[in-house]
């Protein structure tokens, strides 16, 4: 009798270890993110209404105070157990010990592998050591051009095999000018400040090498020489027009008035409203390599948290396809898992355009964290700097060398790669 008991204490406390975790009714995550939760595509809803045991106590807070807010959470022990953590500060917070890592949470997922990721996360993996996090989807850089500029200039659109020769060939072409005055721009100026770093990218320089360091030189001299030929020079691309707050403060392809021009993906659901001409996208031509930068916020759990268990299960959800339809319809990015991302759930179609959704899957192959792993401070300073070279007001040589020098400021000298 005693040892049947015993038997059956074994096979209980057996069952109980290899039962899923179970939450009390009144298990409540904590969950911070700067973007509003979409009424037609709610995750955060439709999670708790997967698991009716968990609540998601969600805080909206304003991109513009979101990093410092969240780092003044941490020091406080006030921190959300799921924060979705912009690029620049997930090594921060890495290393800080304040984040945990979520290898051993993927390796035990039903729901998901690291093969089922695009390139660059499994490059951070590497860089930082150990996984801390996963993207809610991702955003890129890509080229936008006027089709039908194009077809009255009779060039071939672009593709992801065009080169930057064929792009200031194409640009040479498209620019119209009559009575002495361009009514047409081959290309519009740089606006994003991101922009400059994707396009230095493909002239070689690393931007962000594989140590985390800041790393530009001659790719981003040879870069600016050319561009600055390309504005003043064959006078095919628009000047900079900036406005006192440093930003570029015309967009001439939404107007008609360029033919081509680089931006982020996310303004394709600004473009879609476009009327008076067809456009389309495709990836940032070829200089010595293909290169794009890659923006997004990292699901994290907070290292101190005493809901982990259930803050995983938020994040795998939010990871899974039920999640990412919901958040890449909401946010129009796509995922950063392959597998969704091929599904097109972001695709934002406009009357006029884009068709060339495969530009966006193509760019996720060899796009990169790079620049925006950096302290945004810094890299805003630089493109105020790569602008006044385009504009005459330096000289290259002098932009690259202050960039360096502004960077071992900020980054210590460990923190810039050595020339």
């Amino acid at each position: 009798m005693k040892k049947r008991l015993l038997v059956g204490l074994l096979v209980l406390g057996l069952v109980c270890v290899l039962a899923p975790a179970a939450y009390s009714a009144d298990t409540t995550v904590k969950y911070a993110h700067w973007n509003a939760l979409s009424e037609e595509y709610n995750y955060v809803k439709a999670f708790e209404e997967k698991y009716p045991d968990i609540k998601i106590e969600f805080t909206l807070i304003p991109e513009a105070e979101y990093s410092q807010k969240l780092t003044t959470m941490i020091m406080a022990g006030t921190a959300p157990d799921v924060m979705c953590l912009w690029e620049c500060d997930i090594s921060r917070f890495a290393n800080g010990g304040f984040v945990d890592p979520l290898d051993d949470y993927v390796s035990e997922s039903e729901t998901l592998t690291l093969d089922d990721f695009i390139p660059a996360v499994q490059d951070l993996i590497e860089m930082q050591g150990k996984l801390y996090g996963l993207p809610w989807c991702f955003a890129t850089e890509v080229m936008y051009y006027n089709k039908d500029a194009f077809d009255k200039a009779g060039i071939p659109y672009p593709d992801e095999n065009w080169t930057w020769e064929d792009f200031e060939n194409a640009a040479k072409k498209l620019t119209v000018v009559e009575n002495g005055k361009v009514e047409q721009w081959g290309c519009d100026a740089l606006g994003f400040q991101g922009l400059w770093y994707s396009l230095i990218g493909t002239f070689g320089d690393d931007i962000v090498n594989d140590k985390g360091q800041f790393s530009i030189g001659e790719g981003a001299k040879e870069f600016l020489n050319w561009w600055y030929r390309l504005t003043n020079e064959e006078k095919v691309v628009a000047p900079p027009q900036i406005s006192t707050s440093g930003i570029i403060s015309t967009d001439l392809f939404v107007a008609g008035k360029a033919a081509m021009a680089f931006n982020g993906s996310w303004m394709v659901s600004v473009y879609r409203d476009i009327e008076n001409f067809k456009w389309d996208i495709a990836p940032i031509p070829k200089g010595v390599r293909q290169y794009s930068t890659l923006h997004t916020g990292f699901f994290t759990i907070n290292s101190a948290s005493k809901v982990k268990d259930a803050a995983w299960k938020f994040i795998e959800f939010c990871m899974s396809e039920e999640g990412q339809e919901l958040i890449n319809k909401a946010a129009n990015n796509p995922s950063a898992r392959i597998s969704i991302l091929e599904k097109g759930y972001y695709r934002v179609q406009g009357p006029m355009g884009p068709e060339n959704w495969d530009a966006i899957d193509k760019t996720a192959q060899f796009a990169q964290w790079g620049y925006v792993l950096l302290p945004s401070g810094l890299t805003f300073d630089i493109v105020k700097d790569f602008n006044a070279a385009i504009l005459g007001q330096m000289g290259i040589d002098e932009v690259v060398g202050k960039a360096i020098d502004r960077a071992k400021e900020i980054l210590g000298e460990e923190g810039v790669a050595s020339e």
